[in-house]
C-alpha cells in the first residue's frame, strides 16, 4: 500500500541476504508452485488404474497413463500423461511425474520426488552369459533385483536406473541426476549426490 502511494518509491524491494543463489532458488520455487497446484486433480478418465492398485488422496493420474496391479499411489502424487506405474511400485507421497516416465513393476520411491519425462527406473542391467556351445550367442540373466530411490530426489529427462540383478539398486535421500544419464544395475548413489547430465 505503501508503495502503491507513494508513486516516487520504486516497484521493487531490494533484498539483501548473504546466499543470493540460494534465495533465487527459494523464490523459483514459491513461483512454480502456483503452476504445480493448478495442475489438473483426479484420475483422467482415459488413465487404466488396475482396481488392485492403491491410490491415496489428492492424487492426480493423468491422461492415457497406467497404474497395474498392486502398485501404490501416495498421497498428492501427480502423475502426469503417458506414465507407467508398475505392478508392486510403490510411490511415497508427494510425488511428481512429468508426461511419459516409466516405473518398472517393484519400483520404491519415497516422497517429493520430481521425475523429468522419459526416466525410466526399473529396467533390465545390462546382463548376459555367453552361450555353452561357444556359438558367440548369449543367454539372459533375469534382472530380480529392485530400484530404490529416497524422498527428495529429481531425475531428470530420459535418464534411466536399471534394476539390481539380485539386490537393489539404490538412490540416496536428496540425489540429483541430470538428463541422460546411466544408471547401472546394482549401483550405490549415497545421499544428497548430484550428476551432471551424461
Amino acid at each position: 500500500e505503501q508503495l502503491q502511494a507513494n508513486t516516487a518509491t520504486p516497484a521493487f524491494v531490494p533484498v539483501l541476504c548473504p546466499q543470493p543463489y540460494v534465495m533465487y532458488a527459494l523464490l523459483a520455487q514459491w513461483f512454480d508452485q502456483h503452476r504445480i497446484q493448478n495442475l489438473p486433480a483426479g484420475i483422467h478418465p482415459t488413465a487404466v488404474v488396475h482396481p488392485e492398485a492403491k491410490i491415496g488422496a489428492g492424487v492426480s493420474i493423468g491422461p492415457f497413463s497406467v497404474i497395474e496391479a498392486g502398485a501404490q499411489i501416495g498421497d498428492h502424487t501427480r502423475i502426469g500423461p503417458h506414465c507407467v506405474v508398475g505392478a508392486g511400485t510403490v510411490l511415497g507421497q508427494a510425488n511428481l511425474l512429468h508426461a511419459g516416465v516409466t516405473l518398472y513393476h517393484n519400483v520404491v520411491v519415497g516422497s517429493r520426488c520430481i521425475f523429468h519425462s522419459g526416466a525410466v527406473l526399473g529396467a533390465d542391467g545390462f546382463g548376459f552369459a555367453p552361450a555353452p556351445d561357444k556359438s558367440g550367442a548369449w543367454v539372459k540373466i533375469a534382472q530380480l533385483g529392485q530400484v530404490i530411490i529416497g524422498d527428495d530426489v529429481e531425475i531428470g529427462a530420459n535418464t534411466t536406473v536399471d534394476r539390481g540383478a539380485l539386490e537393489a539398486t539404490r538412490i540416496g535421500n536428496g540425489v540429483k541426476l541430470d538428463n541422460q544419464i546411466m544408471i547401472g544395475h546394482n549401483v550405490q548413489v549415497g545421499d544428497h549426490t548430484a550428476m551432471a547430465a551424461c
